[in-house]
């Protein structure tokens, strides 16, 4: 796992167990950021719901393949926001009603903005926090 002041990247093998080490990373990157408490929940919550998709669907109870999560924070001049990418390399299914379901339905109602990308070499989901107020940016540099 990576974790600067800007930025969290984990890479992890596509087993539900993963998970819980998982969400520990991203609340702790998440609170060093100084991210508001209900605007951190409803983010590890839908990443949360990304990488769970990937893990029961992409491989299909197959621990063999691997989920990533890269997330970057995105400073305007008014306010901040993280934009996350959950990739998985599992089999990609092009099937129409595949895509959705109520993990989609959760993360969408979590997240400003959602994009999911199939290819051939898996599925990747882009997801945009709603805006939160600009903080102190020494404080979150210092941690």
């Amino acid at each position: 796992m990576s974790a600067q002041a800007g930025f969290f990247r984990i890479r992890f093998r596509a087993d539900p167990v993963e998970l819980a080490f998982f969400r520990g990373g991203l609340n702790r990157w998440l609170l060093g950021l100084d991210w508001p408490a209900t605007d951190r929940q409803d983010a590890v919550l839908a990443i949360n719901e990304a990488c769970d998709n990937c893990v029961q669907q992409a491989f299909l109870g197959d621990s063999g393949g691997e989920v990533e999560v890269v997330a970057r924070l995105v400073v305007g001049p008014r306010d901040r926001r993280i934009v996350a990418v959950v990739r998985d390399d599992g089999p990609s299914s092009t099937s129409a009603g595949d895509v959705g379901g109520g993990w989609l339905t959760l993360v969408n109602a979590c997240m400003e903005r959602v994009q999911i990308r199939r290819a051939a070499g898996g599925t990747s989901v882009t997801m945009t926090s709603r805006p939160v107020p600009l903080c102190n940016t020494a404080a979150v540099a210092g941690s």
